[in-house]
């Protein structure tokens, strides 16, 4: 009874003051197509990027952070990619990366070995690393449009303290069923496309990018920062753009990748019967 008379007396307890939540702003399901459209319009990129990748142990009990690294970004539609990374104080190439959209190639020279196969990640392997194709941070830079916006539907989200506005792009699967495709959530502070999850057919998450700190090139939209975690697959990547170069002419020759005579090449993925 003592305590109970206490605890109505405001004795034993406190008050804080909050701050005011801020503002949740709100925009139509019509405006939040026309930015992704917007995005989506973007048709080339060439960028200089800091990369940092996280790849999981095998075992999934650890992660290994390589840190970041200053690179090259070259990206053309619709499937077009190249990128490298040079180590601190340019004195060696990390990695160089290219794909046409349908097969890719990893050179990592301090290796003297190349990776290839095809861009379609059709089986998971346990050595995490060999999960890690161009395609996935293509994904993630160079939105798609949507081509049906009948098939959109606006909801709402929270997601910890902070509340979302989130577009599901849905497509009717093969079995007669609708599926979510992608979800783009867009932050209710300034209506900015926060993230990006790409859902594969059994509607678990192949990509999650994450996005902040958009500007403008040329009249166009980029964030300057992306974080795409690739959960099935083990790795993540975080990318800092540091010049966009957007809608630039981009050659044939920017996605040639020429290789020493003496380099070790190993298939990774399915077994690819059309490659020699």
């Amino acid at each position: 009874m003592c305590l109970g008379a206490s605890l109505g007396c405001g004795v034993l307890s406190t008050t804080t003051i909050l701050p005011p939540p801020p503002e949740a702003r709100t925009a139509s399901r019509a405006d939040l197509i026309a930015s992704i459209q917007r995005i989506a319009s973007v048709q080339s990129m060439k960028a200089v990027i800091d990369i940092t990748l996280t790849v999981q142990s095998d075992e999934r009990d650890r992660e290994t952070l390589y840190p970041d690294v200053r690179g090259a970004l070259v990206i053309r539609r619709p499937g077009w990619i190249r990128t490298n990374a040079q180590s601190p104080g340019g004195i060696a190439t990390v990695y160089d990366m290219v794909s046409d959209g349908e097969r890719f190639r990893v050179h990592l020279p301090w290796r003297n070995r190349v990776y290839e196969g095809r861009t379609a990640l059709t089986h998971v392997s346990e050595n995490r690393a060999e999960n890690i194709r161009p395609q996935h941070m293509l994904q993630a830079i160079m939105l798609e449009p949507i081509e049906d916006v009948g098939n959109v539907v606006l909801d709402i989200e929270m997601y910890g303290q902070s509340g979302y506005q989130v577009l599901h792009v849905i497509d009717r699967g093969p079995d007669g069923f609708f599926r979510i495709l992608r979800k783009y959530w867009f932050s209710r502070s300034d209506l900015q496309l926060s993230r990006l999850m790409i859902l594969d057919e059994n509607t678990e998450v192949a990509t999650d990018a994450w996005y902040r700190d958009w500007l403008e090139d040329k009249g166009l939209p980029y964030p300057q920062h992306i974080r795409v975690e690739r959960p099935q697959d083990g790795y993540g990547l975080e990318i800092e753009i540091l010049r966009p170069g957007l809608n630039e002419e981009i050659p044939d020759t920017s996605f040639q990748l020429p290789l020493p005579d003496d380099v070790e090449i190993e298939q990774v993925g399915e077994p690819d019967t059309a490659s020699s």
